[in-house]
């Protein structure tokens, strides 16, 4: 069956639109900075909304029944008991800005914009930016696209990105327990916005399989996890230089927690922007302590002399906190 939106595609082939994308690893802070940053209401964003309905949501729009839709997905949201994301805490709503990699991964492609899933992120970013403030950027966030960013420059030249980096020990900690809990609990939320997960989670093979391979208190889990931060954070130091210093701008995660208007401004002002929405730092950012799992506290060191160069970029301890 077409899809509703199928009949209004081809009225958004000449949409413009400026891409800004938010790129760093899983678990290194892009969630925080991409809802700080679309609070100024500055950008327009992919939220959950957009990826639950991507098939009606140009449908629903030119119909006016974007309202409407909208109180469904709350109401449904309510009736699964669904309040946050459950595994960081984040409250749900449909208009919460959402990962677009959801998007070209439900439409049966890679999670990161490459020759074959090209067409479709550009589909969404048309049609996203047609049901909303054509005048405004729209803002993109997908971890998944952090070792990919030289294929996006090539592909998509006006493209500008706001790298965010943390401590690889923090991150590593958090993916594993992160993959745990939405694996060992069906996660309401997750499976709705997610095909790859429902197809995970609901084949016992396949979920025993991803456990294993995750499960944070064996070797297996960290070592998985601990190659991928290798991989994603060697091509950012292999390939950085190749991006013109106008196209980007990095931060790191605990500078954001620790000083978030210096932070922030200095985001604004690689953007050229002075968003008129006064920012409420302290109901958006909120640090919260990290309580290392085992399995990764004993492991610190070997961590750190895997990732040293990261490491020394971007002035983490290189000693193992006890």
């Amino acid at each position: 069956m077409n899809p509703l939106d199928q009949p209004y595609l081809n009225q958004i082939q000449e949409i413009n639109f400026q891409p800004i994308f938010i790129l760093g690893d899983h678990r290194s802070g892009t969630t925080l900075l991409y809802q700080t940053l679309a609070s100024t209401q500055y950008f327009n964003v992919v939220t959950a909304y957009h990826i639950i309905k991507y098939n009606e949501i140009l449908h629903n729009h030119f119909n006016h029944l974007e309202k409407q839709k909208y109180q469904e997905l709350q109401t449904e949201f309510r009736q699964l008991g669904i309040s946050d994301r459950e595994f960081d805490a984040v409250p749900v709503s449909p208009e919460l800005p959402e990962e677009y990699g959801f998007i070209i991964r439900n439409a049966g492609h890679e999670l990161y914009i490459n020759d074959a899933s090209l067409p479709k992120f550009l589909e969404a970013c048309r049609k996203i930016q047609s049901i909303s403030d054509s005048g405004k950027p729209i803002l993109l966030k997908n971890p998944w696209c952090y070792p990919h960013f030289l294929y996006i420059r090539q592909a998509i030249p006006n493209a500008r990105f706001i790298f965010i980096h943390r401590n690889p020990i923090h991150v590593i900690n958090s993916k594993l327990k992160t993959v745990d809990k939405v694996l060992s609990e069906w996660n309401a939320y997750t499976g709705l916005v997610s095909n790859r997960y429902n197809k995970i989670f609901k084949n016992p093979l396949f979920r025993l399989i991803y456990r294993i391979m995750y499960f944070p208190y064996l070797g297996i889990g960290l070592n998985k996890v601990l190659q991928q931060s290798l991989t994603s954070t060697s091509y950012f130091m292999s390939n950085i230089q190749s991006l013109p210093d106008s196209v980007y701008v990095s931060i790191r995660f605990e500078d954001l927690c620790e000083q978030p208007q210096a932070t922030l401004k200095k985001i604004f002002d690689f953007l050229d922007v002075k968003p008129d929405v006064a920012i409420d730092y302290d109901s958006l950012i909120k640090k919260r302590p990290t309580q290392l799992i085992p399995t990764v506290a004993q492991h610190q060191q070997r961590i750190i002399q895997r990732l040293t160069p990261y490491f020394e970029l971007h002035n983490y301890p290189t000693i193992a906190s006890s």
